[in-house]
Order: structure tokens, then C-alpha cells, then sequence
């Protein structure tokens, strides 16, 4: 009987070894990297495809991620990173008013990210919610944008703020 007993608890190490790293593969962050700007992901999220290569001589740089998250309306969310070489003009963000008078459930802010001041823009209606944070690095605009149904909301705002709070841009 002893002997049995071994067999069965060295079965049960070994399924719990194996529930553990299916797990550690599939809980975590994925890392994007490329040019000048690196941040993480949630793996529950999708690299659909990437333009250019994020460096000050690209001209236009886009990540798209895609993540399905049921709702009734649409299970697709996105969030999708830019970068744009800046023109000679300046960059003429509308007022607040503007935004506030014109859409429902709109917020506009301001935050930082990294060493470089971001504005923000977000709206959110009973068809789609979406955030917009563009940061000014000098020579280029570095745009971030999500755009989802309402239902997927918080899953959606958790990974767009793990992409902001890990974004470094050199």
C-alpha cells in the first residue's frame, strides 16, 4: 500500500507541475519593442500587425492590438499605437469646450508619460467608448487610441493603462 500511495502523490506532483506551467505560459505580459518605444501587454491581447519602426526617421509607425472580449454589440476591442513625424505647423488641439458642448461623456485631461507631457481625450457613448492619449516627444506625435464597446470597458481601460504605464519612449 505504501507503494501505491508514492505512485498516486508522485501523479498528482506531476499534474500540478504541468497545471502550473500551462498557466505561466498563459498568465502574464507580452513585451512589443521596436525603434524607440517598448511597452507591455496583456497576453490575453493580439498583435494584429505592425507599419514601419517606430524610430525618429520613420515617417509613420501603427501597432494595431485586438482582443475578444464578449459584449452584445461587437466582441472586438482595439487599441492601436502611432507614431508620426511632426510637421514644421503645430499640432492644434481642440478646446474643452469644444469637445464637452459636441460629444456625450467626454473627458479631456492631461498626464504624463515618462519625461513628456500627453494629453488625453476620451468619449463614451452607448455604441462605443474610446480614448485617445497623444504625447508630443519632441520630433515625433506618439498617439494611443482604444476603441471598444461599452461591455468592454474596464478589460479594455486595464490593458491601455498597462501599455501607458510601462511605455518608454527613448
Amino acid at each position: 500500500m505504501n507503494r501505491d500511495n508514492l505512485i498516486i502523490a508522485g501523479i498528482i506532483i506531476a499534474v500540478v507541475v504541468i497545471i502550473a506551467v500551462v498557466l505561466a505560459v498563459s498568465v502574464g505580459n507580452n513585451t512589443f519593442t521596436s525603434g524607440n518605444i517598448s511597452f507591455q501587454y496583456p497576453k490575453s491581447w493580439s498583435q494584429n500587425h505592425v507599419v514601419g519602426d517606430f524610430t525618429n526617421n520613420s515617417l509613420y509607425s501603427e501597432i494595431t492590438l485586438t482582443a475578444n472580449i464578449p459584449d452584445r454589440q461587437s466582441p472586438t476591442s482595439y487599441i492601436v499605437i502611432q507614431m508620426q513625424k511632426k510637421s514644421q505647423g503645430t499640432l492644434q488641439l481642440p478646446g474643452t469646450n469644444t469637445i464637452v458642448m459636441n460629444t456625450t461623456n467626454s473627458t479631456v485631461g492631461s498626464a504624463n508619460i515618462g519625461n513628456f507631457k500627453a494629453t488625453q481625450l476620451g468619449s463614451y457613448g452607448s455604441d462605443v467608448a474610446q480614448k485617445v492619449t497623444i504625447v508630443d516627444t519632441g520630433s515625433n506625435y506618439l498617439v494611443l487610441e482604444y476603441i471598444c464597446p461599452p461591455g468592454a470597458l474596464n478589460q479594455t481601460e486595464q490593458a491601455y493603462s498597462l501599455i501607458l504605464q510601462t511605455l518608454t519612449i527613448s
